[in-house]
Protein backbone atom coordinates (compact mmCIF):
# COMPACT_ATOMS: atom_id res chain seq x y z
CA UNK A 1 0.00 0.00 0.00
CA UNK A 2 1.45 3.34 -1.04
CA UNK A 3 -1.49 5.73 -0.57
CA UNK A 4 -4.68 6.17 1.44
CA UNK A 5 -7.80 4.23 0.56
CA UNK A 6 -11.24 5.89 0.58
CA UNK A 7 -13.43 6.06 3.67
CA UNK A 8 -15.73 3.05 3.36
CA UNK A 9 -17.46 0.19 5.13
CA UNK A 10 -18.41 -3.42 4.40
CA UNK A 11 -22.04 -4.37 5.09
CA UNK A 12 -21.50 -8.13 4.72
CA UNK A 13 -18.09 -8.89 6.24
CA UNK A 14 -15.62 -8.14 8.98
CA UNK A 15 -12.16 -7.24 7.65
CA UNK A 16 -8.90 -8.32 9.28
CA UNK A 17 -5.53 -6.76 8.52
CA UNK A 18 -2.06 -8.08 9.36
CA UNK A 19 0.98 -5.94 8.68
CA UNK A 20 3.99 -7.68 7.15
CA UNK A 21 6.29 -4.71 6.51
CA UNK A 22 6.13 -1.02 7.44
CA UNK A 23 3.29 0.44 9.48
CA UNK A 24 -0.39 0.43 8.53
CA UNK A 25 -2.70 3.13 9.88
CA UNK A 26 -6.39 2.25 10.17
CA UNK A 27 -8.50 5.35 10.64
CA UNK A 28 -11.83 4.87 12.36
CA UNK A 29 -14.27 7.71 12.97
CA UNK A 30 -13.10 8.10 16.60
CA UNK A 31 -9.45 6.97 16.59
CA UNK A 32 -6.50 5.71 14.53
CA UNK A 33 -5.03 2.23 15.00
CA UNK A 34 -1.34 1.78 14.21
CA UNK A 35 -0.35 -1.74 13.15
CA UNK A 36 3.29 -2.79 13.25
CA UNK A 37 4.68 -5.91 11.53
CA UNK A 38 3.08 -9.06 12.93
CA UNK A 39 0.08 -7.29 14.47
CA UNK A 40 -3.56 -8.00 13.58
CA UNK A 41 -6.68 -5.84 13.79
CA UNK A 42 -10.27 -6.72 12.85
CA UNK A 43 -12.79 -4.12 11.75
CA UNK A 44 -16.38 -5.32 12.32
CA UNK A 45 -18.81 -5.13 9.41
CA UNK A 46 -20.60 -1.77 9.02
CA UNK A 47 -17.79 0.21 10.70
CA UNK A 48 -16.61 3.17 8.58
CA UNK A 49 -12.83 3.17 8.13
CA UNK A 50 -9.95 3.82 5.78
CA UNK A 51 -6.43 2.44 5.59
CA UNK A 52 -3.19 4.21 4.76
CA UNK A 53 0.53 3.57 5.09
CA UNK A 54 2.62 5.42 7.64
CA UNK A 55 5.55 6.51 5.52
CA UNK A 56 6.15 5.54 1.91
CA UNK A 57 4.44 2.12 1.99
CA UNK A 58 3.20 -0.82 4.01
CA UNK A 59 2.77 -4.47 3.07
CA UNK A 60 -0.34 -6.10 4.50
CA UNK A 61 -2.46 -9.23 4.38
CA UNK A 62 -6.20 -8.60 4.33
CA UNK A 63 -8.72 -11.31 5.26
CA UNK A 64 -12.39 -10.82 4.37
CA UNK A 65 -15.46 -12.56 2.95
CA UNK A 66 -14.88 -13.84 -0.59
CA UNK A 67 -17.84 -11.79 -1.85
CA UNK A 68 -17.04 -8.65 0.11
CA UNK A 69 -19.18 -5.60 -0.63
CA UNK A 70 -17.56 -2.19 -0.24
CA UNK A 71 -19.56 1.01 0.22
CA UNK A 72 -17.50 4.18 -0.34
CA UNK A 73 -18.54 7.04 1.95
CA UNK A 74 -17.72 10.72 2.07
CA UNK A 75 -16.08 11.91 5.25
CA UNK A 76 -14.97 15.27 6.51
CA UNK A 77 -12.23 13.52 8.49
CA UNK A 78 -9.76 13.60 5.58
Amino acid sequence: MTESYHWHYHPNSDETFMTIEGTLLIDLETKTIELLPGQLFTIPKNVVHRTRPKGARSVNITMEHSQLKTVITESELD
